[in-house]
């Protein structure tokens, strides 16, 4: 039983060193866009610092993360660990992103697919439904802020709907996802 568990950690342990290297990646484009965001006038000076301090936090976190994963194999539960704080992270961006990009109307809703396709290395269907619920939250917290931030870029039922709509998305992908768990487990 001790190699089934000590092999599920080196599991997680090789997943998140590659999550992370793929999340510097993810840092470098997000530092790019910015440039170009900021190069082409699209966004204020405010925003373009605001997104570099994201940015910022997101790199240091990740390689917290990525030194902590480093060094001697240790139990799966301190890679989960990790992990969640990896989730957690991409939420963060993604929420910090729907409200600079005008809430109901930001295209970064896609960033919420990041952290709950992550949560599937964890093998996890409770992972992916606590990652989508928390995205939801996020989500709607950000979108709605904004909504009465600047209450007249829109209409209440559009914003409900827009919400509504993208939270059903983001449960009918841990669903998808939760098929690849189920079916890895019975493996």
């Amino acid at each position: 039983m001790a190699k089934k568990k000590d092999g599920f950690a080196q599991h997680l342990r090789t997943n998140l060193l590659r999550l992370c290297r793929l999340h510097f990646v993810f840092v470098a484009l997000y530092a790019i866009y910015t440039i170009a965001a900021d190069g082409t006038h699209l966004i204020t000076p405010t925003l373009v610092f605001e997104r570099w301090i994201m940015n910022a936090i997101l790199f240091v976190g990740v390689s917290l993360i990525w030194y902590g994963a480093w060094g001697r194999l240790r139990d799966s539960g301190y890679y989960r660990r990790l992990i969640y704080a990896l989730i957690l992270l991409d939420i963060m961006m993604a929420t910090f992103n729907i409200y600079t990009q005008r809430g109901m109307a930001a295209r970064a809703v896609m960033l919420f697919s990041i952290p709950i396709v992550i949560s599937a290395v964890l093998s996890s269907r409770t992972a992916l439904f606590a990652t989508a619920a928390l995205s939801t939250a996020a989500y709607s917290l950000a979108a709605i802020k904004y909504f009465v931030d600047y209450f007249n870029e829109g209409y209440k039922a559009e914003l409900y709907i827009e919400v509504g709509f993208y939270c059903g998305v983001f449960f009918i992908l841990v669903a998808v996802l939760s098929i690849v768990v189920r079916s890895r487990q019975s493996d």
